[in-house]
């Protein structure tokens, strides 16, 4: 049986290696390399690493906690709704440059589906939400996750932010 080209697990600052990551977006490297251990002390964010057989990382996604509310989310929320309406948010999902479009992106939102599921099944949330970075590859970004199911949460007002409801997210991910 073939060894596998990488594995996912929780990040830990002492054993990965940030700073020869790139997934050329100078945002998203800085966040990734700068920022994310901030908030991971504070319990904001989560995120698991993608590692090759050199034990170098190759991809990155984070989750957190987050909710919306009802009126900015007509597709989501349900009739008569008030209160927020929770949700898991996708922070963010990179690969390195040296490993793009080699399947990796969809490995790792089947990895970040499943735990959201999973955090779905013990505390309830509604739906995966996410905000498409916006660049030159922002068409591309959007075509993966409208293919995955993503749709955007308000049209009219922020056709970039999008959601997965958790309903259809076990589909997604066992489509994967």
């Amino acid at each position: 049986m073939p060894k596998p080209k990488f594995r996912v697990e929780r990040f830990d600052k002492a054993s990965h290696d940030r700073e020869a990551f790139s997934c050329g977006v100078a945002g998203i490297d800085r966040w990734f390399k700068e920022i994310i251990t901030d908030q991971i002390k504070t319990n904001r964010l989560r995120v698991w690493c993608a590692v090759d057989t050199e034990e170098r990382v190759v991809g990155f996604y984070g989750l957190s906690a987050h909710s919306v509310e009802a009126e900015t989310a007509p597709d989501l929320s349900r009739r008569r709704e008030r209160h927020p309406i929770p949700a898991v948010y996708l922070a963010a999902l990179a690969t390195d440059l040296t490993v793009q479009s080699q399947g990796l992106g969809r490995a790792l939102m089947a990895d970040a589906l499943a735990k959201a599921l999973k955090v779905s099944e013990t505390i309830g949330t509604a739906a995966v939400i996410l905000d498409v970075f916006e660049d030159d590859r922002f068409e591309a970004r959007m075509t993966f996750y409208t293919k995955l199911g993503f749709r955007p949460l308000n049209p009219t007002d922020d056709p970039k932010r999008l959601f997965l409801p958790m309903r259809d997210v076990a589909t997604v991910y066992n489509a994967q």
